[in-house]
C-alpha cells in the first residue's frame, strides 16, 4: 500500500548544524523507491529550502507552515501576506528596534542588524563546538 510520508526539516531532516546526514538522504530515497510519496512539511519558506535539502528528492513541499503547497513542481496553494499587514509589522519592528528576517518564496529579507546578529550567533556556535566548525559553516552558508 502506497503511503504519504511528511518530514519536517529542522531537527528531523537536517541536524542541529543545518546539514542533511547521509542516513536521512538514504531513508527518503529508500521510501520513494518503495513506492511511497515523501513530502517536506515545514515552517520554512521555499527560499530557505536550500539546494542540499531539495536535492534529496521529494514529491512535494508543504512550506511556510501550510501557506505554500506544491506537488511535483506544481503549485497547489500559495497564501501571501497582505501588503498592509506586512507594512504594519515592518513599522512595528523598526519603531521598536527589533531585528527580523522575513521569509518569502522569492528570498529572505533581513532587517538592518539581522545579518550581523545571525553571523554573531553562528560564530558563538562555532566557538562552543569548534569540532563542528566545518559542518556548521556548511549548514548555514546559504543564509550568510
Amino acid at each position: 500500500m502506497k503511503k504519504a510520508i511528511f518530514i519536517d526539516v529542522d531537527g528531523t531532516l537536517v541536524n542541529q548544524n543545518g546539514v542533511v546526514p547521509e542516513s536521512a538522504k538514504f531513508a527518503v530515497q529508500k521510501a520513494r523507491e518503495n513506492g511511497h510519496l515523501v513530502f517536506i512539511c515545514t515552517g520554512r519558506s521555499k527560499a530557505i529550502l536550500f539546494p542540499e535539502i531539495l536535492e534529496v528528492g521529494f514529491d512535494g513541499v508543504i512550506g511556510s507552515a501550510g501557506g505554500y503547497i506544491e506537488m511535483r513542481d506544481q503549485i497547489l496553494f500559495h497564501e501571501r501576506v497582505k501588503k498592509e499587514d506586512l507594512q504594519h509589522a515592518l513599522d512595528f519592528f523598526n519603531q521598536h528596534g527589533i531585528d527580523f528576517n522575513l521569509e518569502a518564496n522569492e528570498g529572505i529579507f533581513a532587517g538592518r542588524n539581522s545579518k550581523k546578529r545571525m553571523r554573531d550567533l553562528i560564530e558563538k556556535l562555532v566557538m562552543e563546538k569548534p569540532e563542528a566548525k566545518e559542518e556548521i559553516e556548511k549548514g548555514f552558508s546559504a543564509i550568510l
